[in-house]
């Protein structure tokens, strides 16, 4: 629920967009800003969120995020320029929720299930495809009905009334018991370690270049839906649709990655995604609304597949006591992608009055990606009696 609540807010940014631009008469490039923002600081504060992951455990870490989040947005609802929406809910507001998100969610999934953690995390992960569905979708409601300035109250509202209260009882599984005439007990990879290999460099890299495409694409499809035609309405729900066949596709991506192995599954994620994106291209190209039918179907598939498996794969090669604070070093790579792909789609638009040449953009970003994983090679198993 948790996640749940976290990417359905970040997601709904996509019905404030607009009329984010008529209340502040802004550029959508300077708009988008406001999402970057939210993103970056996901992205930056990952380290500090890792190091209070470890310190904090996740029942404190999520309540305090909740508070924070929800007071910045009550402070943005009454940004009367668009410098004070980037630092109330861009910047304080995206750090609150950086705390709530997949970083800290999938960690605890990972450590609790072992043995099985792509389909734990896809489990986990089933929240941001059903967050982002319902919250696109009451967002919109909400837009029409009151206003974005009142539905950044009810967001606010919604995280004191379920996240505080629903994690009083979260925790950590506890450590594994010490055998007996060990010396010490493995506390698995350091920081340090991680930080000086290569898997840990590859891995970053590929959750650069998917954060860079994904993004882009949410951020900016119900503008571009919308300017080819698409009712408003129609458009909210195609985007809020994509996130619930994300539910389908994340149960896969799990299911596959424990089977099929990490960048295979990824290959195949990647590819329904670029194929997506090509269908929503001849929306513009052809006019015809079912390749919009056609976009949610693939690239819904492949939403969420990039968290999935970059945290099983970590997980593969750095489950330890330091678990945290590595995942959360992994996921600096994440803001940056994200601030980038969500200003990309923006500001190509304003250069080439076409969101085209972005969707062509994120297409590369994903090729990238796909490089990256491959590049990754499997953790050596410790040898008995090795230190």
């Amino acid at each position: 629920m948790t996640l749940a609540l976290q990417n359905g807010i970040v997601m709904a940014f996509a019905v404030l967009y607009l009329p984010l631009i008529a209340e502040f008469d802004a550029s959508r490039g300077e708009v988008a800003s406001v999402q970057s923002a939210v993103l970056l600081l996901g992205g930056f504060g990952s380290p500090l969120i890792g190091w209070a992951f470890d310190r904090l455990g996740p029942r404190r870490l999520f309540q305090y995020g909740a508070v924070l989040t929800a007071a910045a947005f009550a402070v943005a609802s009454r940004a009367d320029s668009l410098p004070l929406l980037v630092l109330t809910y861009g910047v304080v507001g995206g750090l609150g929720l950086s705390t709530l998100g997949s970083q800290a969610n999938l960690v605890v999934a990972a450590l609790w299930f072992p043995a099985a953690r792509g389909r734990a995390i896809a489990v986990a992960d089933l929240g941001t495809g059903f967050g982002a569905f319902a919250f696109t979708l009451l967002g919109q409601a909400l837009v029409v009905a009151v206003g974005w300035r009142a539905t950044l109250l009810v967001w606010a509202a919604l995280l004191l009334a379920i996240v505080v209260p629903l994690n009083a009882f979260q925790r950590l599984p506890p450590p594994a018991p010490a055998r007996a005439g060990d010396a010490r007990v493995p506390t698995g990879p350091t920081l340090a370690g991680a930080l000086a290999s290569a898997p840990f460099w590859w891995l970053a890299a590929m959750r650069f270049f998917g954060a860079c495409a994904f993004p882009l694409m949410n951020t900016h499809m119900l503008a571009y839906a919308i300017g080819q035609g698409v009712a408003p309405a129609t458009a909210a729900a195609a985007l809020g649709a994509v996130s619930l066949v994300s539910l389908a596709g994340r149960l896969a991506t799990g299911w596959l990655s424990d089977r099929l192995g990490r960048p295979q599954t990824l290959t195949l994620a990647y590819t329904s995604a670029a194929l997506g994106i090509g269908a929503l291209s001849l929306l513009a190209l052809t006019g015809s609304s079912a390749w919009l039918v056609v976009y949610v179907a693939l690239y819904g598939l492949a939403q969420g597949s990039s968290g999935i498996v970059a945290s099983a794969r970590a997980a593969d090669a750095f489950a330890g006591a330091s678990f945290g604070a590595i995942y959360g070093w992994l996921s600096l790579a994440i803001g940056p992608g994200e601030a980038l792909g969500a200003w990309v789609g923006g500001r190509f638009f304003d250069a080439w009055g076409s969101y085209l040449p972005a969707f062509g953009f994120a297409v590369a970003a994903l090729a990238a990606g796909l490089v990256a994983i491959w590049r990754v090679r499997p953790p050596q198993p410790r040898r008995p009696g090795s230190t």
